[in-house]
């Protein structure tokens, strides 16, 4: 690497044409001027000017290191520009968040992307545990993980609440009728109403064909074996939903399920097809009611309405030991809006 203290001292000369000049503007003696020139002579491996009475003539090779030094000096200040000036609406983001979030974040994103072309958004869809990891290593500068985290490496702040629901076919086979007590045997399993989840704020609640309410423990029982006949449509979340549903739902006989024993009847880790089978009558899942504002056949499912609203508190997590460029807080208050 050439000694950018030369080049300095190398493009004063060029500019001033003049040794005299250059050691003033350099608060140099003229020897050392001429020492720079023959170092840097020495290091390019050849004769950068030609001394002509008091002034210089540069050689091909001397004016081919002048473009090259003044591209460095001009690189230079305008790093050391960049990082005095964090542009609120310029440069590269990158938010990781669960899958279901991203749903729900993503098109705020987008529409300020759109007001603000120079803004480069990337949301990387990542498992909790992959968030906190890339904070804690400096690899993330922002994530949205559930639960509060509890490190001295990560610093997090409030965003709202994500519900949680235990989503179900709308029409559960004719076999489960004879196992269900309360339903006849032409049940189809839930009463009629939207399909759709947080967004509409209708749900569903396990019912007789003819509509006739139930106690609490018979809701639970009836639940209990829906659950057991259809089996679990598996996700890579989903252990984690499951306990913290049964725990907070309020219905006695599901907290003393053991999820890690329910019965299986399929596994996807993509976002987007968990609902799928789970529409199609092949099994049910916990999943954050919001994903029914995101398929197109929320129409065949329906969200079990438990004695009590399941929620997870939603965080934004940074590293706590520098504050996020201008951009990101440009980021996190269009999240904050959608999440809070």
């Amino acid at each position: 690497m050439i000694n950018p203290t030369w080049l300095d001292t190398f493009i004063t000369l060029v500019e001033t044409g003049n040794f005299t000049r250059t050691a003033e503007q350099r608060f140099m003696t003229q020897p050392g001027v001429s020492q720079h020139l023959k170092k840097l002579e020495e290091a390019c491996q050849c004769e950068l000017v030609v001394r002509l009475g008091k002034g210089i003539q540069l050689t091909e090779q001397g004016q081919r290191v002048y473009r090259y030094a003044k591209e460095q000096q001009e690189k230079e200040q305008d790093f050391i520009a960049s990082l005095k000036f964090d542009a609120p609406f310029e440069g590269k983001c990158v938010v990781a968040c669960s899958g279901a979030i991203a749903q729900r974040i993503y098109p705020a994103l987008l529409a300020l992307q759109k007001q603000h072309s120079a803004l480069n958004i990337h949301v990387e869809v990542a498992p909790r545990r992959t968030i906190l990891s890339g904070i804690a290593n400096n690899t993330l500068e922002l994530g949205i993980v559930t639960n509060q985290p509890e490190s001295e490496d990560i610093h997090s702040e409030y965003l709202g609440e994500e519900a949680l629901g235990l989503i179900l076919p709308r029409s559960l086979p004719d076999a489960l009728a004879a196992q269900v007590p309360g339903l006849s045997e032409n049940a189809q399993g839930f009463i009629s109403g939207s399909g759709s989840g947080s967004g509409s704020g209708s749900v569903a609640k396990v019912a007789s064909v003819s509509g006739k309410a139930k106690s609490k423990t018979d809701d639970g029982r009836s639940l209990k074996a829906v659950i057991k006949y259809l089996g679990l449509i598996n996700h890579p979340d989903v252990m984690h939903y499951l306990q913290r549903y049964f725990n907070d739902c309020g219905e006695a006989e599901l907290a003393n399920i053991n999820p890690n024993k329910l019965p299986h009847t399929g596994y996807i880790n993509q976002l987007s097809q968990i609902l799928l089978p789970v529409s199609e009558g092949l099994g049910y899942t916990v999943l954050p009611t919001s994903t029914l504002d995101f398929v197109s056949f929320a129409d065949k499912l329906t969200v079990y309405k438990a004695k009590n609203e399941v929620t997870e508190p939603l965080y934004s997590v940074q590293t706590p030991h520098s504050a996020l460029p201008a951009r990101y807080q440009v980021v996190k208050q269009a999240i904050t809006q959608v999440l809070g």
